[in-house]
């Protein structure tokens, strides 16, 4: 098929899938009011790969010949990390990186999924060739994915095996077809905008005593006739663009898909009831670089956006000749700085995986950046909203500006803004500070890479302190003669 349009895309969403929103039935995101628009944002995405004078910047030709986007690259050397790096980019710079489930984030995912056969096919290598060809169909079609990662917030405490059976999305049996699921898995994101489901990986640490049930890996169809989706509130009222410039472009929706009694083909499952792979699949997988890496590029747009953002609405009232605002215009900068430093590193410091010999995104770099931004991101916010202060309380709807047209200009200008314009950019911010998408953005960036304070105990726990450890104990020993300083191990003589 190759990739896809605009308007392919679009057509592929009437396809009998059952997402529930307040009480009804949502068919077709692209026509369903609060959802519609995030639909043609998602099409062009779509249009967007396909522009001719972008096909050397966020396209490759594949192993088949075809045309795909650089993010399902098979990345062989470091420079394929960075042609991936700045396709990402492209539509980052479009959005104002604020679109994190945009289709290339899980295209660089099935990538991942499709080249970790050393662990999925390690006990039966018929699930390694199941995830390849995953990839491969993925590719080959332009399918646009959603994933279930995360099990309902039930129980957090009481070992699996010891729950209530299938809440958490298990197995409760297998024939020659496939595998019968039963349970739940969250967080959907986009997914009523999706063709695919790819559902894996929690809980992680299985111990075998009951609990390989939930040791599974597969693929679906969004429309699959036993999965159900449950849907949040939706956030986007559909005001005008002046009213809501944000809200009503970005709303990527978040569902529980729950399986009753669901049959999964053995072509599309990776792991099943087998605790080791299971276990292994995140590092196997290497899920942080992989992932991570679109992270960061959308990331380093969105702070650029917000850095942008916060400058205009202090230069509107002079408020940036203030020491006290600079310092707040410069701590965002710095973020952007950061940012930016990393995703350059996470490319240039990139680590060959000799299971698969592929290249992955620095390690080191992908986590100090993930684990920084979860921090960073309210932070920022915080600036934004003490920049605006009380301007926010007091802005008019664009048909209220329409009614009141002479006294705009007059109690609403800037500095050198007319007062529409000075409202549409206060708008704007208060869109992405005050309103419920807002919201939801900041609880995104703190959480959807898993809880900060646990993750960053677990990179603790698991990083190499060998080399740490030596340089205090060397610095530790006291002069011998002449030298001051014991030389490292790797001095000569």
């Amino acid at each position: 098929m190759g990739m896809k349009t605009g308007e392919e895309y679009l057509s592929s969403l009437a396809d009998g899938r059952r997402v529930y929103h307040d009480g009804h039935l949502v068919t077709d995101a692209s026509t369903e009011p609060g959802l519609r628009t995030t639909a043609l944002t998602v099409a062009q995405y779509y249009d967007m790969q396909n522009i001719p004078e972008l096909e050397d910047t966020v396209t490759y030709e594949t192993p088949d010949g075809d045309r795909a986007h650089l993010s399902f690259i098979e990345p062989r050397s470091v420079d394929d990390l960075r042609r991936r790096a700045a396709a990402y980019g492209v539509w980052a710079e479009v959005t104002g990186g604020l679109m994190g489930r945009a289709p290339d984030y899980m295209n660089a995912c099935m990538m991942a999924l499709g080249n970790t056969g050393h662990i999925w096919g390690m006990n039966d290598e018929r699930f390694a060739r199941n995830a390849y060809e995953t990839y491969l169909h993925c590719r080959r079609n332009d399918i646009c994915m959603t994933h279930t990662f995360v099990n309902p917030m039930t129980d957090r405490f009481t070992p699996f095996a010891e729950q209530e059976k299938f809440v958490n999305a298990g197995i409760v049996d297998t024939n020659n077809d496939g595998v019968i699921v039963t349970g739940a898995r969250m967080v959907g994101t986009l997914a009523p905008f999706c063709e695919e489901n790819l559902s894996f990986g929690a809980p992680l640490g299985l111990e075998g005593n009951g609990d390989e049930i939930y040791a599974l890996g597969f693929t679906c169809k969004v429309n699959h006739p036993s999965l159900k989706w449950m849907c949040r509130d939706k956030l986007d009222p559909e005001r005008s663009h002046y009213d809501r410039p944000l809200t009503g472009r970005f709303e990527e929706m978040d569902a529980l898909a729950i399986w009753e009694e669901a049959l999964i083909p053995w072509e599309n499952v990776f792991i099943c009831k087998d605790i080791e792979p299971h276990n292994l699949s995140i590092p196997g997988m290497k899920f942080f670089q992989s992932l991570g890496h679109h992270v960061v590029v959308k990331n380093v747009a969105k702070t650029r956006f917000l850095f942008g953002l916060a400058h205009l609405m202090a230069e509107s009232s002079q408020i940036s000749q203030f020491v006290n605002v600079q310092d707040r215009l410069g701590d965002i900068l710095m973020w952007l700085h950061t940012m930016e430093s990393l995703a350059i590193a996470a490319v240039e410091g990139a680590e060959l995986n000799p299971a698969n010999g592929l290249y992955y995104a620095n390690e080191s770099a992908i986590q100090a950046a993930l684990r920084l931004y979860p921090e960073v991101y309210p932070r920022i916010i915080d600036h934004i909203i003490q920049l605006g202060g009380g301007g926010y309380v007091s802005l008019p709807q664009e048909a209220t500006l329409e009614m009141a047209e002479l006294a705009i200009d007059r109690y609403y200008q800037g500095v050198s803004q007319e007062g529409k314009d000075k409202v549409a950019l206060f708008r704007m911010a208060w869109d992405i500070c005050g309103t419920g998408w807002g919201g939801r953005q900041e609880l995104y960036e703190r959480f959807f890479f898993g809880d900060t304070q646990r993750m960053k105990g677990l990179n603790y726990q698991f990083y190499d302190k060998d080399e740490a450890v030596k340089m205090v104990s060397r610095i530790l020993q006291p002069p011998q003669g002449t030298e001051r300083l014991p030389w490292p191990d790797w001095s000569v003589g």
